[in-house]
């Protein structure tokens, strides 16, 4: 029985690096556990400042689901939450 026939496969006859891929100053990153905020690492173990690298700034819409008696004073929603959303910088 002769040897089945191996291809590449089709993708990756296509791969080619991102144009716009940036070379980071970090290698490795780690939760500051007193501040609940990122610390970043060179490869040597330094910390490295990243300053400007931005926040988000967080939204959030309310609904609420369940009947509604209406009238003056209709009561409580039997069901809520909140759809949390996340705006960039």
């Amino acid at each position: 029985m002769s040897e089945p026939t191996r291809h590449q496969p089709w993708g990756t006859g296509r791969l080619a690096p991102y144009s716009s891929t940036v070379e980071l100053p970090y290698t490795r990153t780690e939760i500051d556990a007193a501040t609940q905020t990122t610390r970043y690492f060179d490869a040597s173990g330094h910390c490295v400042d990243m300053d400007g690298h931005g926040t988000n700034e967080s939204t959030s819409s309310p609904t609420a689901t369940g009947a509604d008696g209406g009238g003056a004073q209709p009561p409580a929603p039997a069901d809520s939450d909140a759809l949390e959303d996340h705006v960039p910088d």
